[in-house]
């Protein structure tokens, strides 16, 4: 990957007034390795808590994709044989879906679907794969394992936070290409890139309202302020912080847990 620009989008925060949010969760059964769809139970239970009524509609590859309405769009990770597959179902929906980014919808898109949104993709057979465009990267099938730790802070519109961040990734893909919209500084483990550590330093996509990150799994039950920025982009103006009591979550204590692991140089 080549090194990112300084800039980033502005937060996308101002929503009308609404107690009933809508989640869509695009290709449900294809795209859902490795309890990533408890990324939704995450984001529905933590709005449900607030007192909003919270809905989840699903969608598979032979249905219709309109993300028009939902106030947050999910696709989760897959083997590369299914986002391959899914691949030429996704781009009859390019308009809509590029649409919905650029309008403020809250998109959360982990491992391997974040090829679907680029230009293309090559599968390890060499078979060149369609994206929907909305990023100049491209993806490779390497046809080998990959796995890594991640962890990094979560960058801002202004740039770099101070909120640390932990995930994992196990994929056979890279991405190449310009990354203008980072969504994490890595301090330790993968980027987007091929090799075993980050090439330029960063990893993910942070567009408008649209999170693209190669780390999979339950990553917003693993990383409470990740969370909490979703939600407070779905809510708009209807957000409140969550009630606490006194001291750190029992998800905060954990996220400390695990990176009190890695030596980093922050």
């Amino acid at each position: 990957m080549k090194p990112a620009k300084k800039k980033n989008t502005a937060l996308n925060t101002q929503k009308s007034a609404k107690k009933d949010i809508k989640i869509l969760h695009i290709y449900s059964d294809a795209m859902d390795l490795y309890g990533d769809y408890f990324n939704v139970i995450c984001v529905k239970q933590s709005l449900e808590k607030r007192g909003f009524k919270c809905s989840v509609d699903t969608t598979g590859i032979g249905d219709a994709i309109n993300p028009n309405g939902y106030d947050m769009v999910y696709i989760g990770h897959g083997k590369a044989r299914n986002v391959a597959a899914v691949s030429e179902h996704f781009v009859n929906y390019a308009n809509d879906v590029k649409a919905a980014v650029n309008g403020g919808t809250v998109f959360f898109v982990t491992g391997s679907a974040r090829l679907l949104f680029g230009k293309e993709f090559t599968t390890a057979e060499g078979e060149v794969k369609p994206g929907i465009g909305l990023f100049d990267y491209v993806g490779y099938d390497t046809g080998k394992v990959f796995t890594s730790d991640v962890v990094g802070k979560l960058m801002t519109s202004s740039g770099e936070s101070d909120i640390m961040t932990y995930g994992f990734v196990n994929r056979t893909h890279y991405i190449s290409g310009e990354n203008e919209h980072p969504l994490f500084k890595v301090l330790k483990g993968a980027g987007d890139g091929e090799g075993e550590e980050s090439e330029d330093g960063f990893e993910g996509t942070l567009y408008k309202n649209f999170f693209g990150t190669w780390q999979m799994g339950p990553l917003l039950a693993r990383n409470p302020a990740i969370l909490e920025e979703i939600v407070k982009r779905i809510l708009g103006n209807n957000y409140v912080k969550p009630d606490k009591n006194d001291g750190k979550s029992l998800e905060e204590k954990a996220l400390e847990l695990t990176l009190s692991e890695f030596e980093l140089d922050k």
